[in-house]
């Protein structure tokens, strides 16, 4: 009996979900809600020029179809450190996060061949300018291995508030969480499949997601959720 519950554990404190860009193609996304996803991470922008041509129409998409989601903007490191503040403002211009969105995220995968104290300093850059735009402390996507190698391991940012990891760490039981298990945070998001499959998406495979908890108020941008369905009727009163 022990062992068949285990499952139902694992389920009641996790919720699923998906990350996706234009690599996805064009999805359906009541078939992602439909599959038990409940969020969906969106690609919006890379460096100070690119746009996810897919976005707008994910984040829409996603949205209407019940799930919770957000943007990720795509690192490209570079000096002088004034770039980080360039990719910002283009993220948070394009990114047009609406109340009831989560906390959005800066993808950290590329050291864009910086130092570590330079990286260190461009990614706090980034993100102090999203802060000063929207008000809120994003959330940091990285590997245990890229944090070790290119950041020292350092657990400045989860010192500084920006408390929120979402871990690559793939085919594992659980994630390796750097920087002292994030300040002692743990991991929020944990990015454990790089190629999944999902209903409503054809086109090859898809980044599997599961967020640590139940309740997404902890990682909401902006006023508390309300579901497109409750949104309707307060309009109609």
């Amino acid at each position: 009996a022990g062992a068949a519950s285990a499952p139902l554990t694992q389920a009641s404190t996790n919720l699923e979900g998906i990350d996706v860009s234009h690599w996805n193609g064009t999805i359906n996304w009541p078939q992602v809600a439909g599959a038990g996803k409940t969020f969906a991470i969106i690609k919006a922008t890379e460096g100070e020029t690119f746009l996810d041509s897919m976005y707008a129409t994910n984040h829409s998409g996603a949205r209407a179809a019940g799930l919770r989601t957000t943007a990720y903007h795509f690192a490209r490191p570079g000096l002088p450190t004034s770039e980080a503040t360039i990719q910002a403002d283009w993220f948070v211009q394009n990114a047009a996060l609406l109340s009831g969105d989560l906390v959005p995220a800066l993808d950290l995968e590329d050291s864009g061949g910086l130092s570590t104290t330079e990286l260190q300093a461009w990614v706090l850059a980034w993100l102090t300018e999203v802060n000063a735009k929207l008000g809120v402390k994003a959330m940091i996507y990285t590997n245990p291995s890229f944090w070790q190698t290119y950041m020292g391991r350092t657990t400045m940012f989860a010192d500084q508030g920006y408390t929120l990891l979402w871990i690559a760490h793939w085919f594992v039981s659980s994630p390796t969480v750097p920087a002292n298990n994030w300040g002692g945070h743990s991991w929020t998001f944990w990015q454990y499949d790089d190629c999944g499959t999902v209903a409503g998406i054809s086109s090859g495979c898809v980044d599997l997601d599961r967020y640590n908890g139940t309740d997404f108020t902890p990682v909401t941008f902006g006023a508390t959720y309300v579901p497109l369905r409750s949104e309707e009727q307060t309009s109609e009163l």
